[in-house]
C-alpha cells in the first residue's frame, strides 16, 4: 500500500514510537486529523500502513457500530484520545487494544466506550511498499548510525587529549586533592570490548527507541528538509517528493542536475580500512608536545 504524498511526508517528520500490544512491540507513526487519518506500524519483520478518508471512515463506522451515530470528528478524536497514551508507556496495553495478522495485513482491534455506548474500530493495515520502508525507517537509521559514530570518535579524540592534559600537570607537580577522583588512561580498544560485552545482549531484546534517540531522527529529518527549501526556493510550486524523486535520492542523485555534477570539484575518495568500518578502534593517537616541568601549583589540590 502507498501513502498520498502529503501525508507521507507529514509522517516522515514524526519520530518513531512504540506501541505493545499483549507480546509483540511495534513501532509506530499515527496521524489524526478531522476527517482522516494514517497509521503506519513495522514489528522489524514486517511493515504495515492505513490511510483512510472521510468515506471509509464513515461507511466502517457504520459496519461496527451500528447503534452509535456521531461526526466523524468524534470517531477520531476519541481514537486519538485512546491510542495516543499508550505509546511509549512502559505499561502494558490493555484488553481493549488487540491486534491479528493475515496474508499481507494487520488488523489492530480497538473495543471502547463513546456516549456511554459500545464504540468498536478496525484498522486494516496493508503491507507498506518497499519504498515507504526506506524513506521512514532505511535511510534515516544509516544517518543516526553515521552521527552517533561521528560523535563517539569525537568524544574518544577528547578523552585522550584530557589524559595527555592530566599527564601534563601532573609531570609539572600537580597532585590530586582526593584520591576518588583519579581514573584510569583512557583505551579506546579496551573501552569498546567491555561496553559490547555489556550492553549489545541488552540491545538485541530492547525493541524501545530512547527520547535521545527520537529527538535524532527528528533533527535528522527536519534539518535537510529546511535545507532543501532554502535550495529550491518557494517559486517552484513544488509539493512533497513523489516516488520517482524518491529512487532517485535512495541512488544519492536526488535534485542534481547535470550542470551541478560538471561545475562539482572532484574529490578524491578517502581511503578507509576496514577495521575502521567495522569498529571505531584503531584510531592513531594525537600527539601533544610536552612543556618543561615546572613548580607545582596547587591545581589539584
Amino acid at each position: 500500500m502507498a501513502l498520498s504524498q502529503d501525508i507521507d511526508a507529514r509522517l516522515l517528520k514524526m519520530p518513531w514510537q512504540t506501541l505493545h500490544i499483549s507480546d509483540c512491540s511495534f513501532f509506530t507513526k499515527v496521524y489524526f486529523t478531522d476527517s482522516s487519518y494514517c497509521l503506519l506500524v513495522s514489528d522489524l519483520s514486517g511493515a504495515w500502513c492505513e490511510e483512510a478518508s472521510a468515506d471509509v471512515i464513515q461507511e466502517r463506522s457504520k459496519e461496527l457500530n451500528k447503534r452509535l451515530k456521531a461526526p466523524i470528528a468524534s470517531f477520531l478524536g476519541h481514537l486519538s484520545q485512546f491510542i495516543q497514551p499508550m505509546l511509549d508507556s512502559k505499561e502494558k496495553t490493555p484488553n481493549a487494544l488487540s491486534c491479528s495478522r493475515t496474508q499481507g495485513a494487520l488488523m489492530l482491534h480497538v473495543k471502547s466506550q463513546l456516549s456511554g455506548l459500545p464504540f468498536y474500530w478496525d484498522f486494516y493495515c496493508k503491507e507498506a511498499r518497499v519504498s515507504t520502508v526506506c524513506r521512514h525507517f532505511l535511510q534515516p537509521l544509516i544517518s543516526m548510525t553515521k552521527t552517533l559514530d561521528s560523535q563517539c570518535l569525537e568524544l574518544c579524540t577528547l578523552l585522550r587529549r584530557k589524559d595527555e592534559e592530566i599527564q601534563d600537570y601532573q609531570e609539572g607537580g600537580a597532585v590530586l586533592s582526593r584520591d576518588r577522583l583519579k581514573t584510569e588512561t583512557f583505551d579506546e580498544n579496551s573501552f569498546y570490548r567491555s561496553f559490547m560485552s555489556k550492553n549489545i545482549p541488552q540491545q538485541c531484546v530492547s525493541s524501545v527507541l530512547s527520547e535521545r534517540l527520537q529527538r535524532l531522527y527528528s533533527d535528522l529529518i527536519i534539518t535537510p528538509e529546511r535545507q532543501g527549501q532554502k535550495d529550491t526556493g518557494a517559486g517552484d510550486g513544488a509539493g512533497p517528493m513523489s516516488e520517482q524523486s524518491l529512487e532517485s535520492k535512495s541512488r544519492g542523485c536526488a535534485g542534481t542536475t547535470q550542470q551541478d555534477v560538471d561545475n562539482r570539484p572532484i574529490q578524491k575518495p578517502s581511503k578507509v580500512r576496514p577495521d575502521d568500518v567495522l569498529s571505531m578502534t584503531q584510531r592513531p593517537s594525537i600527539v601533544v608536545s610536552k612543556a618543561k616541568k615546572r613548580k607545582a601549583k596547587g591545581l589539584f589540590t
